[in-house]
């Protein structure tokens, strides 16, 4: 890794990915490189004492999180794009170009229309995933007003809204292939909702039984599923349905970090998974304890295909 990154790396970022680096040699110095790049206006932050612990990205403010999806082995990371003197009406512009230095070309024109005068709470991240060498970038937007920008993803995202009550919009990802993950808050979602809404992408029971074993409750017994959730939508360019995800903030759900990782555990056996990603999960969720959540949000998705996975976000340590 470049030396002069390397005098830069914030402990508990330096600490992960050394752990990474144990099993994803490249793509962990590849992601990592890319990751400081990013994260530079932070570290060179006017307000150095708050830039670390100021966010909404991570329950502790801390402004980068990592990922772990049981389908691949990719190295994940979303983070802030700027200091927190920075307005959060600015962010979506330096998040584009943040996009451009990692490589990446969004068209973000219909959605930074929603933005524009809108009082925002964060703004814009920047996600990137590293992948056998292959890089794939993603800007997540705040949507303020709970609109979803006109276009082919629409259509989708309004029949997905008339299956669940009380579904907010809260965030669009707009992916560099031109896809878009549309992101909701259902105060009160119901397995019969959660049904209906995996029927988008051709399916029905299998997202819910899912969930059900993740969460450990019986849904067949009434089992109410946590509130909030959250589903988020993955639709094609052209705006067909393509993924749907359930999640959830981890401490609304389990007691501690340790449960969190026995139920993904748990779980990883009845999903697609590919060789080495449980052990990416385990690497991930090794790290020292602090006292403090390190997971985030904790997921479970089915594709268009059928096949299923876990997603979850995690805090360096």
């Amino acid at each position: 890794m470049n030396a002069a990154l390397g005098l830069q790396r914030p402990p508990a970022l330096g600490r992960a990915f050394d752990r990474i680096r144990a099993i994803r040699a490249a793509d962990a110095d590849a992601a990592e490189e890319a990751l400081m790049e990013v994260l530079r206006p932070v570290i060179d932050s006017a307000w150095p004492e708050i830039a670390w612990r100021s966010g909404v990205l991570t329950a502790t403010g801390y402004p980068v999180e990592l990922a772990w999806a049981s389908r691949d082995v990719a190295v994940r990371w979303t983070c802030e794009v700027a200091g927190p003197e920075v307005p959060e009406a600015d962010r979506l512009m330096l998040a584009r170009q943040a996009a451009g230095v990692a490589g990446s070309q969004l068209d973000l024109r219909r959605w930074s229309q929603l933005q524009h005068g809108q009082r925002l709470r964060w703004g814009a991240w920047l996600g990137l995933r590293q992948l056998d060498g292959s890089r794939r970038a993603k800007v997540y937007l705040e949507l303020p007003s709970g609109e979803v920008a006109p276009g082919p993803w629409s259509e989708a995202g309004s029949e997905l809204a008339s299956r669940v009550v009380g579904l907010t919009w809260r965030m669009a990802g707009v992916n560099d292939d031109g896809s878009v993950e549309l992101y909701a808050r259902v105060p009160d979602l119901t397995w019969s909702e959660l049904a209906a809404a995996a029927r988008l992408v051709g399916h029905e029971d299998r997202l819910a039984d899912l969930v059900s074993n993740l969460v450990a409750q019986d849904r067949l017994a009434g089992a109410a599923l946590p509130r909030p959730s959250g589903l988020s939508l993955v639709l094609a360019p052209s705006g067909t349905p393509m993924a749907l995800t359930w999640f959830a903030i981890a401490k609304s759900v389990w007691t501690d970090d340790a449960a969190v990782r026995a139920a993904v555990l748990r779980t990883t056996a009845l999903v697609v998974h590919r060789s080495g990603s449980s052990d990416l999960y385990r690497t991930l969720s090794s790290g020292p304890d602090d006292g403090r959540w390190r997971h985030g949000m904790v997921g479970a998705g089915i594709d268009r295909a059928g096949g299923t996975w876990l997603q979850v976000g995690l805090r360096p340590t």
